[in-house]
């Protein structure tokens, strides 16, 4: 009997190839988004859960009096051994230093690494096992480091040849004195080289991440609220811990433990490419059912007589069940050769860890056929008791099966017209937000700094370059990626009636007459910073102004005041604002002062140039082969602007082709869903069509005919579409300080290139039926 179902069920595929064409592909391009984007959603919530204990081990951050508002990773030394002692429900503690992009050099081949400063307490907290070689790396000031295994592998082809190797880290000449078992990639501290740490044992020191490991079975919510009852304050010679947070280690992904430069994409935004998966899933699902079900309503008569002949509800539920089954069982494996063809781009694109994913993948995509199946049986099951008892009865057309057509069609365009809607004002946005004016140039231009190499030497040498175009000596700093190395607090100013009770932060820049026409700065009122001027003598942005209730700022100051003592600036000049933060962060407060004023921080200045249009790579790699020949061992720092700003929309960049892609997929399959529905109608309505031609109807009276019908369909659709979309978008752009419009035009752009498309879709078909003769028509009815 099942014999016989398959060999139904592949021949009405057969039949109708168009159709069950669109609902595979639609329905396996649904299956490997949606399955690429679990896999990836829980890859990204399970970093570090590897460790032994992961559950119960968080991370301790803080809140500093100095800093309000912003969250430390670094907490004191001496903070360990405090929470020990006052808070029985830690087990144990840890606590170390890490660097990042760290260079390892081996002679000609370098690497950069991340290195965490390691002792005894670290080691066992984290189970960290000496492989070879010896523990001497822990002693502090000892040359020796060690390595990981996979970081010896890969150097050096096995772990014995690593032992004894002598390397330079950073600059420093070093030794490497042990193998260690290394970590997974899958974790936010991928450690390739341990050193010894150096503790600070002052209460005022930030330079040490600690992790705790509470006892078994103690409650998160009831640890943080034991730590804030501790009074900070009253720690010893500590005055600036404002607050402590835990933060559990597998959450530190997204909570800005890891710069936003280095995530790929953001989780919300992984999460909306599940949720896109899934609506490509439900509207692939309903064009295949709204196809099945016209395609039963013509054979109504066919199932009459087969109830007539013994078959059962049950038998054609099985029928029915086996013909959606094959479907989907077609879906999934076409699903799965579309992610074997894009894994490997997958992984590379997601950073995620090569690894055998099928298994779990399979359980994904399981479950959502199981769900799609039973999904599918509400509207089958309701079509197959109507409609066999009304063919039985010999009413052949019921409204019902169109209405679910409709409903069908409807909920295709729906998704489609949200999907496009969303992509056309992402792509505005970041055209906007690539494009718009921060008030401050930001196009072609690059700067350079080294450390623990003489930069000086470098000016003339990057002026000489072909295709640079203007060069700035190493008296400042880069608006980007660095925007200011210096903030002071400030809790009083002219006109204010009195302290503030809460200082406000103003980044400090340093800047010359040179620097504001490098960076085409807008003078407003007042001059530039000259070498006339003194340290306190500042040039501030609008946005400062207007934080101090200023209309004109000339002459006017602003102070830190505290015991009676009064440190101030005075305002020279007044510059537009200028944007140097991610594009959903709010301008900071800003001013601009002599660069004597930093001298102290100017062994870290770079030198800034301008560069022509499309010579970036070039710039870079003279620069890089500068680097190589005159300080090989200093640690250099390249940026080009635009790149480093760009690097904040990066998330929105992978989303928006994301979804440029799965609304490609969505138009492709209502179209071809309602071109293969119009076939349908035309078989249907064949003897409708050549009934109106003998009654004078043309071919355009006809087409307007099913046109009008879908046109109308489709403004539904898109009553509904526009506003949800709008809501979405709406509340995603509220996150940004510059902010496009949705103007009135995507609406009518969107709706009209539709309506072209389904016109398209609708015109051949249909044509082909209105120009058939109506006698042959009639004459087979």
């Amino acid at each position: 009997m099942i014999k016989h179902y398959l060999k139904v069920a592949f021949r009405n595929l057969a039949k109708y190839k168009t159709q069950s064409l669109v609902s595979i592909i639609g329905l396996a391009v649904g299956f490997t988004c949606f399955a690429l984007s679990v896999l990836w959603i829980r890859y990204e919530m399970t970093y570090d859960t590897f460790h032994e204990g992961a559950d119960r081990i968080y991370m301790v951050r803080a809140h500093y009096t100095d800093s309000p508002g912003s969250i430390f990773n670094s907490t004191p030394y001496p903070l360990s051994s405090y929470l020990q002692e006052k808070m029985p429900e830690i087990e144990a503690a840890a606590s170390t230093s890490i660097y990042r992009e760290m260079k390892f050099r081996m002679g000609d081949n370098e690497h950069e690494v991340v290195m965490a400063a390691a002792d005894s307490v670290f080691m066992n907290f984290f189970n960290i096992q000496l492989l070879k070689g010896t523990v001497n790396f822990l002693k502090e000031n000892d040359p020796e480091i060690a390595i990981t295994e996979e970081f010896a592998r890969k150097l050096f082809g096995n772990e014995e040849d690593a032992l004894g190797k002598e390397v330079e880290l950073n600059g420093r000449s070093r030794k490497i004195g042990a193998i260690v078992s290394g970590w997974s990639r899958h974790s936010n501290i991928p450690y390739s080289v341990l050193v010894s740490a150096r503790h600070y044992p002052r209460w005022g020191s930030k330079g040490e991440q600690l992790f705790v490991r509470v006892r078994a079975g103690v409650d998160r919510d009831t640890f943080q609220k034991k730590i804030d009852s501790i009074d900070l304050l009253n720690i010893p010679k500590e005055s600036e811990l404002s607050k402590l947070l835990i933060t559990p280690v597998s959450a530190l992904r997204y909570s800005d433990y890891v710069s936003k430069v280095d995530v790929v994409i953001s989780f919300s935004y992984i999460f909306y490419f599940s949720l896109a998966g899934g609506l490509v899933i439900i509207c692939s699902l309903f064009n295949y059912l709204t196809l099945y079900i016209s395609r039963l309503c013509m054979r109504s008569r066919e199932m009459a007589l087969r109830k007539v002949n013994g078959a059962s509800n049950a038998s054609l539920s099985v029928q029915f069940g086996i013909e959606l089954f094959l479907i989907l069982c077609i879906a999934l494996l076409c699903g799965l050769l579309m992610i074997e063809l894009s894994m490997s781009r997958f992984l590379n694109f997601t950073q995620i860890e090569a690894g055998s994913y099928y298994g779990e993948i399979m359980v994904y995509l399981l479950v959502v056929i199981i769900l799609s199946f039973l999904f599918a049986q509400i509207p089958l099951s309701y079509f197959r008791r109507r409609t066999l008892q009304e063919a039985i009865k010999g009413k052949v057309v019921t409204a019902r099966p169109y209405l679910f057509r409709k409903i069908g069609i409807i909920m295709q365009l729906v998704v489609s017209l949200a999907f496009i809607f969303c992509t056309v004002v992402m792509m505005k946005q970041l055209y906007f937000l690539k494009n718009t004016d921060l008030g401050m140039e930001r196009h072609n231009i690059g700067n350079v700094a080294l450390w623990n190499g003489d930069i000086k030497q470098w000016p003339g040498k990057i002026a000489a370059l072909p295709m640079v175009t203007e060069t700035l000596p190493p008296s400042y700093f880069p608006i980007i990626p660095t925007g200011p190395m210096m903030y002071v607090e400030i809790n009083n100013w002219d006109d204010s009636p009195k302290v503030v009770e809460e200082a406000v932060t103003v980044g400090m820049l340093p800047g010359k007459e040179e620097f504001f026409q490098f960076y085409d700065l807008k003078l407003l009122e007042g001059e530039f910073i000259s070498d006339k001027n003194q340290g306190n003598e500042v040039v501030i942005d609008e946005n400062t102004c207007h934080k101090f209730g200023w209309k004109q700022a000339l002459g006017k100051s602003f102070y830190y005041e505290q015991n009676g003592q009064r440190r101030g600036y005075k305002v020279v000049g007044v510059v537009r604002n200028l944007s140097y933060r991610p594009p959903t962060s709010e301008p900071g407060l800003v001013a601009f002062q002599h660069p004597k004023a930093q001298e102290y921080l100017l062994n870290r200045a770079s030198i800034l140039f301008k560069f022509r249009e499309g010579m970036w790579n070039e710039c870079r790699a003279a620069i890089e082969k500068l680097h190589k020949e005159e300080f090989p061992n200093a640690y250099m720092r390249l940026f080009n602007e635009e790149e480093e700003y760009n690097k904040h929309l990066r998330s929105e960049d992978a989303l928006m082709k994301l979804l440029g892609f799965v609304s490609l997929v969505c138009v492709i399959i209502s179209v071809f869903g309602v071109f293969s529905l119009v076939t349908l109608s035309c078989e249907q309505r064949q003897k409708e069509i050549a009934i109106r031609k003998v009654n004078g109807a043309q071919i355009r009276h006809i087409l307007h005919l099913f046109f009008r019908e879908y046109l109308l369909l489709l403004i539904i659709a898109a009553v509904i579409a526009f506003p949800v979309g709008y809501a979405v978008m709406r509340k995603w752009i509220d996150n940004y300080v510059r902010q496009t419009a949705i103007d009135g035009w995507i609406y009518i752009g969107i709706f009209v290139v539709v309506a072209i498309i389904l016109l398209l879709s609708i015109i051949w078909r249909v044509w082909k039926a209105a120009r058939q003769n109506p006698a042959e028509i009639i004459k087979s009815e």
